[in-house]
């Protein structure tokens, strides 16, 4: 321990850095198989001096050593042919011969060595996926055939050009002579309808959630396919959220759902029971803007509209907007703005999704992370410091950290670094730093929360689990793993408990059994690969892909009856009843977004070919399982 006291101060001392990467490595290594034991402080010291670089001469703790004995110490001899490749044993280092020497680049947290490169985690090894055959609920159309459709009719009837947002629709309908009576079907065929042809739009207070995954997809499939079509989406997509941020008047905030005026099929409450605020705050209430920019909401003494202080809204006079935004519209919202950062490289759409991520991190540095209103008052389900009791603390650290570490990476600000590290991590001294009672009394790092999920709630194994929180964890989770790369700890526990706490928890009803394409794809893009890991998720990413193949060719409202062919097991959390297993895709009711909800629901549903869903459950899942190669272009 001593010399390692000693190496550590040297480093500090003489300033190294990126050449010591090599003699740090050598004494976890020791610390690995029980050679030195080096405390927790050694290790986020060690953790803190790693980086990129050359590796030059450097002390191990047993003498100084020259390039070419380090680089032999690490599994590469020293002699070298000019050009010549080589990863590595962890697969976490590259190595180049330059002049006759190794060159070292550490590939690590956000990369692994294969093949004499640095890869994406899960192209290490260059899987390949084989797909879903003989299942007997599989469609005949093929999934790209049915991502064709999806993306055609997405386009052309769920999302409004004025509205900005997608959603689903009942479609305007005709008589038509069936037997002996009068039934009816939509105007036109689905391969023609278009927004013109909507009679309702269904609008509702998760409008930004299930619209923003609709982006999320549009960015994968960007990614993978430049599609012009693709690009236009996203302009108007993001246009969207950029409106849903700035009705509120508050910078970093989202609302819930906004009417614009004069656009068919969609409008403002009617009921003035809508517009009066709500004393608790635990319910989500409507305001008007008026001609004169003011929110403008309705005595409860009078009945009347009444003009509030909060103000400078001209821009949206004759619009409602709904309050009390939550988390999962965050999930969602900070989903598609994710992927779309990372994947879009279109620097005017990277500059307005940087505006974008850096309000949120502002508005949530500023108001010690909360989500604070228009009226001023804290959101019913906007409270994500870890000891607020808003939900479980893994659940809440998850978000932070995740939310965070997005605005740092989309603007490099150095308060947001300093917020993560010295406030969140607490790594420069255990301090409170957050104004809430709770947190300010015992201050702690959220790194030691994380882990905290407990996610699985009721008898037989989590009957009475929340599948909203399984849907926003398993997206932080996947935020925070993607954007995390410089707290190597930090990645680390987030892939531990993605694993262990959600996916494959120990329970009969783990999201693992569930055959949910999502949540499958996230975790085969997210979990620990390369050596000394369990391999890619070839089964998950097989049973995703069955789902898939199971998918419906349209999603307008069809019948089907799960309470009919699987008898009652368990009580699901709002006193529902649920399945002992997680029913197949090709039987379930359809849902504006399938993989949010429970796989175990028993219920009934009748054919409506007039109302049809918005299709980005199928949407986000194919084009993210062909960005990190989980479907083939043929598939």
């Amino acid at each position: 321990m001593k010399d390692l006291c000693l190496l550590v101060a040297a480093l500090v001392f003489f300033g190294c850095k990126t050449s010591s990467n090599s003699a740090l490595r050598d004494l976890e290594d020791r610390h690995d198989s029980g050679t030195d034991a080096i405390t927790e402080e050694g290790k986020d010291l060690l953790t803190d001096l790693s980086g990129e670089g050359k590796v030059e001469d450097v002390d191990t703790g047993e003498g100084w050593v020259s390039e070419a004995d380090e680089a032999q110490q690490s599994g590469v001899d020293g002699g070298c042919q000019e050009g010549e490749r080589k990863c590595s044993e962890d697969a976490k280092v590259l190595f180049v011969c330059q002049a006759g020497a190794w060159d070292e680049t550490v590939c690590a947290p956000s990369r692994l060595c294969f093949e004499g490169a640095c890869v994406e985690p899960w192209r290490y090894g260059n899987p390949v996926f084989e797909p879903c055959k003989d299942d007997p609920l599989a469609t005949e159309e093929s999934l790209g055939e049915k991502a064709r459709y999806y993306d055609a009719i997405a386009k052309r009837l769920h999302l409004h050009p004025q509205l900005k947002w997608a959603m689903g629709a009942t479609v305007k309908k005709k008589e038509v002579q069936c037997g002996d009576g009068i039934c009816y079907e939509p105007i036109k065929s689905e391969d023609e309808l278009a927004y013109e042809d909507v009679e309702r739009w269904w609008t509702g207070e998760n409008d930004g959630l299930w619209s923003a995954h609709y982006l999320a997809s549009q960015a994968f499939r960007y990614a993978v396919t430049k599609s012009e079509e693709a690009l236009e989406n996203i302009e108007v997509l993001l246009e969207g959220e950029e409106t849903r941020m700035r009705i509120t008047g508050v910078p970093g905030l989202f609302t819930r759902q906004f009417i614009p005026p004069g656009v068919a099929g969609i409008g403002c409450p009617q009921n003035l029971d809508a517009y009066v605020p709500d004393v608790e705050k635990d319910d989500n209430k409507w305001v008007k803007i008026g001609d004169d920019g003011c929110v403008y909401v309705v005595s409860p003494e009078t009945m009347e509209f009444v003009r509030t202080e909060h103000c400078g809204l001209q821009e949206f006079s004759g619009y409602c907007f709904l309050d009390n935004v939550s988390q999962d519209e965050y999930a969602g919202h900070m989903l598609a703005l994710g992927v779309v950062y990372k994947l879009v490289d279109v620097p005017a759409i990277q500059e307005r999704v940087r505006r974008l991520l850096e309000q949120v991190g502002d508005h949530l540095v500023m108001n010690d992370l909360a989500f604070v209103d228009w009226d001023g008052r804290v959101t019913e389900h906007g409270k994500l410091w870890v000891t607020s009791l808003a939900d479980t603390p893994g659940f809440l650290a998850a978000e932070s950290l995740a939310f965070v570490r997005m605005a740092i990476e989309a603007t490099g600000r150095k308060d947001f670094h300093d917020f993560y590290h010295d406030c969140l991590l607490q790594e420069n001294g255990i301090k409170p730093c957050l104004h809430w009672e709770t947190e300010a009394s015992n201050p702690r790092s959220y790194l030691d929360y994380l882990d905290m999920m407990l996610a699985y709630v009721g008898p037989n194994g989590g009957c009475k689990s929340n599948f909203n929180n399984f849907s926003m964890v398993m997206t932080f989770l996947y935020l925070l793993i993607w954007f995390e790369n410089e707290v190597v700890e930090v990645k680390e526990k987030a892939q531990e408990v993605m694993d262990e706490q959600l996916m494959r928890f120990s329970s009969a009803r783990a999201l693992i059994t569930h055959k949910n394409a999502w949540f499958n794809f996230i975790w085969a893009a997210s979990k620990k690969l390369g050596p000394k890991s369990d391999g890619p998720a070839f089964d998950a990413v097989h049973d995703a892909l069955c789902s898939l193949a199971e998918f419906p060719a349209s999603k307008h409202r069809r019948q089907a009856d799960t309470e009919a062919k699987y008898p009652h097991f368990c009580e699901g959390r709002l006193g529902d009843s649920q399945t002992e297993f997680p029913v197949p895709v090709g039987e379930r009711c359809l849902s504006t977004f399938i993989w949010w909800g429970s796989p175990y629901d028993r219920e009934r549903c009748e054919e409506v070919r007039w109302d049809i869903y918005m299709p980005a459950d199928y949407l986000l899942a194919y084009w993210m399982g062909r960005f990190y190669g989980f479907i083939s272009e043929g598939m």
